[in-house]
């Protein structure tokens, strides 16, 4: 029995766990679980994750969270220079997500009332 191994790129991988959360954050975000919501969070996911590796991700989100903090603690991540490039990086890349994955709600037509 020959087996094919696939080589997977590991510098996309991104765990299950952050996959998951991101998209549910993102679908509360948008409103609630439904398939419009889904699809549009998906489709952002994978943009992001396509447009930095997930070390530069984790830096990125760890910087965001963690700016604000007050204090010696938050300064320790105010002043860190490789968070703060990758922040930026992360919000270049969920801008271009959000414009290239639009919130698509359904579109129902409307009879026309006659009036005579």
């Amino acid at each position: 029995i020959a087996i094919d191994v696939i080589e997977v790129d590991k510098k996309n991988e991104f765990p299950t766990e952050v996959t998951v959360r991101y998209v549910l954050d993102c679908m509360t975000t948008l409103g609630g679980q439904n398939d419009q919501n889904l699809y549009t969070c998906a489709c952002r996911y994978d943009a992001i994750r396509t447009g930095m590796t997930f070390e530069h991700y984790e830096d990125g989100i760890t910087y965001e969270r963690n700016r604000a903090m007050p204090g010696e603690k938050g300064g320790f991540f105010r002043d860190n220079e490789r968070g703060e490039e990758f922040y930026n990086v992360l919000l270049k890349v969920r801008e271009k997500a959000d414009s290239s994955c639009i919130v698509v709600k359904q579109v129902k037509r409307i009879k026309p009332t006659s009036k005579n």
